[in-house]
């Protein structure tokens, strides 16, 4: 009840019964009269305002400066000068470090700009330390001075982009609200060559997915173009989300072919143990894929650049010197025939493809075996012992056998190093075969534009599109989303662009003995091992890939009870003396090889079934 004769509490309904916050709210225009108020505004003006206020800063710093070292140290003018040469030198060689770290130095505009103001600086404070600051027509030098180095700073392209991030970030709160996330607030902005990026703090009780679900109205409020912003998760606080607008599509021209250096000899000295270099991310940072043991799934529409993309990994592989291909081209060969100088094998209709799964798969069991022999459980590739990659262009065009085939493959084959890599356009049930678990066991996938949003989660798996890996809109051919260890966040990236020519200097580059161009030489090429027609699986290429280690290994498993003689084992192997002799001690050591009698040789136990 209100005391009578008291005055209600004016500017609010209800007396002085109304909200808490409401009752203990101070009036704006609170402390405005205290100097120390304006004193705060004010330095809160000049250093949010530092960099267009940086001229002032100049002038005053010059002024400064020189008056000082002309009333202490005004035999330093020598110093000056010698810091401004230097200074200009630094930036005319322009080091790596100094580019890295401040990315603007590699403008030649930003630093011709550089080298003349410290030029003009350093010739100043010279002269100040010498005369005076004030002295003569000093004043007006650094004036002078002061208006020819502000208009580029001023008007440069990144300060006005800057003033509009600025302004966007005083505003996101009204952006937030228009978009349905109210009470989302900017935290912070960097800017980079292509847009800025943004972190924003959520609203208690909202998360990513909602993100996800309003980045179209998010994109309107913003004013961006369609597909320019993206959103990714904060995996330490899941109250943020980092917001990246592209004001410029950085991948909007393709990004040309980067071969890696050839070794001296010509021959592959890479190694498939390290990640491979597909293309780049948005931001310019390079995509790593790891491929040592991975199955990969490469999905898109017609024209979306799989083929492209599929030409880049086995340009990355090939450059592996502990790699093996074989290839499957249901097209006649149309994509895969330029690899021939590097393939060992090729097939190019389902027959040829079905008798190629099943060497795989044999492969795979070979290379069980000697594992469990061994008392290993993965297979480690090296040059004599490679892994093997079963290239697949256009997989639902299979046999159903040969898709068996394949899923035995992708099944087992990891440890042993035996790996898929299949081209399709939707992985569906029915394409990659009815009962098959093929599709679960690729764990490398990249999704490129698709025509359909349930295909991407077909290509990368259930729950992705909720949570933001979506390609539909996709504008250009390479581009792509990339899922499997390491890489959680949708992160657009595209494909290197590699061409033609590009793939036929690579081939012959890196052309193998025993491959199929090789061996098409000797006029086998048109003809099948099972002795039927069709397919260019040629006869000359050797079922087995796993090197001479596994051959000598199979020579001393399979010897008769008294064992096998040294030009035996030299005729499975191909190699020499001194190779045989220490593996044959290293078998002694271990207990796997025996010496039944003088000069013979045989494994002391036969491996029971192959490991699953």
């Amino acid at each position: 009840m209100r005391r009578r004769g008291a005055a209600p509490y004016r500017g609010r309904p209800g007396g002085r019964r109304g909200r808490r916050d409401e009752m203990f709210m101070i009036p704006v225009n609170y402390g405005r009269g205290n100097d120390a108020y304006w004193v705060g505004e004010l330095f809160r003006v000049l250093w949010r305002y530092r960099a267009e206020l940086a001229p002032l800063y100049w002038l005053a710093g010059c002024f400064i400066a020189g008056a000082w070292l002309h009333a202490v140290h005004s035999n330093w003018w020598p110093v000056t000068g010698l810091a401004g040469i230097a200074g200009i030198v630094t930036l005319a060689i322009r080091p790596a470090r100094l580019v890295e770290r401040f990315p603007l130095l590699a403008r030649w505009r930003v630093r011709l700009w550089g080298g003349g103001f410290i030029g003009y600086v350093s010739a100043w404070l010279s002269c100040a330390a010498i005369y005076g600051a004030t002295a003569g027509p000093m004043e007006s030098f650094a004036l002078l001075g002061a208006g020819v180095f502000a208009g580029p700073w001023l008007w440069r392209e990144d300060r006005r982009r800057l003033t509009r991030v600025r302004i966007v970030r005083d505003k996101f709160p009204d952006t937030a609200d228009a978009a349905g996330l109210t009470g989302a607030k900017m935290v912070s902005a960097v800017m980079d060559r292509w847009g800025w990026t943004a972190r924003i703090k959520l609203r208690r009780g909202q998360t990513y997915g909602d993100v996800v679900k309003h980045l179209p109205e998010l994109e309107s409020a913003l004013g961006s173009r369609i597909g320019g912003t993206r959103a990714e998760p904060v995996t330490e606080d899941a109250s943020q989300f980092t917001l990246r607008l592209v004001e410029t599509d950085p991948h909007a021209a393709p990004v040309n072919w980067e071969p890696r250096p050839v070794s001296v000899t010509g021959k592959p000295h890479l190694s498939i143990t390290q990640s491979i270099i597909v293309g780049l991310f948005e931001d310019g940072t390079p995509i790593t894929v790891p491929l040592l043991r991975k199955h990969v799934l490469i999905g898109g529409a017609t024209d979306s650049g799989k083929s492209g993309l599929l030409n880049v990994i086995l340009a990355r592989i090939v450059e592996c010197a502990d790699t093996v291909i074989w290839g499957i081209d249901l097209k006649r060969g149309m994509e895969l025939a330029p690899w021939s100088n590097v393939l060992q094998r090729l097939a190019t209709d389902n027959d040829s493809a079905e008798c190629l799964l099943k060497a795989g798969v044999e492969e795979l069991e070979k290379r069980a075996e000697f594992l469990t022999s061994r008392g290993r459980r993965e297979w480690y590739p090296k040059f004599d012992a490679p892994a093997l990659f079963i290239v697949i262009d256009e997989y639902a065009e299979l046999s159903a056998k040969a898709q068996k085939y394949a899923d035995s493959i992708a099944r087992r084959g990891r440890a042993v190093c035996v790996n898929l890599i299949i081209a399709t356009q939707r992985p569906t049930q029915k394409a990659m075969g009815d009962g098959s678990a093929i599709r679960s066991q690729m764990n490398i996938r990249f999704c490129l534009k698709v025509n359909e949003r349930p295909d991407v989660d077909l290509i990368l798996g259930a729950g992705k599109l909720s949570a933001g890996w979506d390609t539909t809109s996709f504008d250009g051919a390479g581009k792509f989303l990339v899922s499997g260890p390491g890489m959680n966040t949708p992160r657009r990236g595209r494909a290197f662009l590699i061409t033609d020519a590009d793939v036929t200097h690579t081939a012959a580059t890196y052309a193998r003995t025993g491959s199929v161009a090789d061996t098409a030489g000797a006029g086998t090429s048109e003809s099948r091992s099972d002795g039927r027609s069709g397919g260019r699986e040629t006869t000359g290429a050797p079922l087995g890939v796993s090197g001479p280690e596994m051959a000598l290994w199979a020579a001393l498993r399979d010897a008769p009870r008294e064992g096998v003689t040294l030009a035996v084992l030299q005729a499975a192997t191909g190699k020499g003396r001194p190779w045989i002799y220490r593996r044959l001690k290293a078998g002694q050591a271990d207990g796997t090889v025996t010496n039944p009698d003088y000069g013979r040789w045989k494994a002391t136990t036969r491996p029971q079934d192959h490991v699953t």
